[in-house]
């Protein structure tokens, strides 16, 4: 649900045409990934509005996984490495009990405390491997772009359903004792604001899951990351000029 500041709900009449608007906001969870925040963390409630799609998220700790293709530093044909790699990755669930039914463009981007920044990755070999280790089949970025193709990230949740997902991260950085891991769209609810000179603000809600892992000197790679907490935050992006250009952020 998208919503003008000034004029209530978006109509198409609103200066950015629907079709830009939806290429925004597709731009939205991987612009937020190089730009960064705007606004300092600020406690959001919980989306108890009624008449909101929304999804209760249960999650994971993160687990690591190395994934042996053959023999070799090289990439198979295939795209397989060949040699063992080190990934990332965490398993959630999504569950739409608002009743509503609703397309969620759900974004998912990590950070440590050593600020090296993680993309969720559409890797299929190594969600294979990691379904493998589960047992059980789970839901990826790359099932959601073999579904829907990469022009369209939506992920459709009818009103009662769960989903069984999994993110995938490169190889955390084996100093790291802190890593946040935001999911975004988890809330179908997002404010738009026009400013003068034909900049659009758009703010939505983020979850931060905030994990950590003990310290040690010799073997941090091997340190399990645990649960510390989670806090809702309010989020914010610019964009300006009739290709809806994002404004680069400090």
């Amino acid at each position: 649900m998208i919503h003008d500041r000034n004029r209530g709900m978006m109509r198409s009449s609103f200066s950015a045409s629907l079709p830009s608007l939806t290429v925004l906001l597709l731009f939205v969870t991987t612009m937020l990934f190089t730009f960064g925040f705007q606004s300092s963390v600020v406690a959001a409630q919980e989306a108890d509005d009624p008449g909101i799609a929304r999804l209760e998220l249960k999650f994971e700790r993160p687990r690591q996984i190395t994934v042996f293709g053959g023999e070799g530093n090289d990439l198979r044909p295939d795209g397989v490495p060949e040699s063992g790699r080190t990934y990332w990755y965490l398993r959630y669930t999504v569950e739409n009990k608002s009743g509503i039914d609703g397309t969620f463009h759900v974004g998912i981007k990590a950070r440590s405390d050593k600020n090296r920044r993680y993309a969720n990755i559409a890797l299929p070999w190594v969600e294979k491997s990691i379904e493998r280790r589960e047992g059980k089949m789970l839901f990826s970025r790359a099932d959601l772009l073999e579904k829907n193709g990469a022009g369209d990230l939506g992920l459709k949740v009818n009103a009662g359903q769960k989903i069984e997902c999994v993110a995938i991260f490169n190889a955390i950085d084996p100093e790291a004792d802190k890593i946040m891991v935001d999911f975004h769209g988890l809330v179908d609810d997002i404010d738009v604001e026009e400013l003068p000179g034909g900049t659009l603000k758009l703010t939505e809600r983020v979850l931060r899951l905030n994990f950590e892992r003990p310290g040690d000197e010799f073997y941090t790679s091997m340190d399990l990351f645990r649960f510390k907490n989670k806090k809702w935050m309010m989020n914010t992006l610019e964009f300006s000029g009739p290709d809806l250009t994002p404004v680069t952020r400090d």
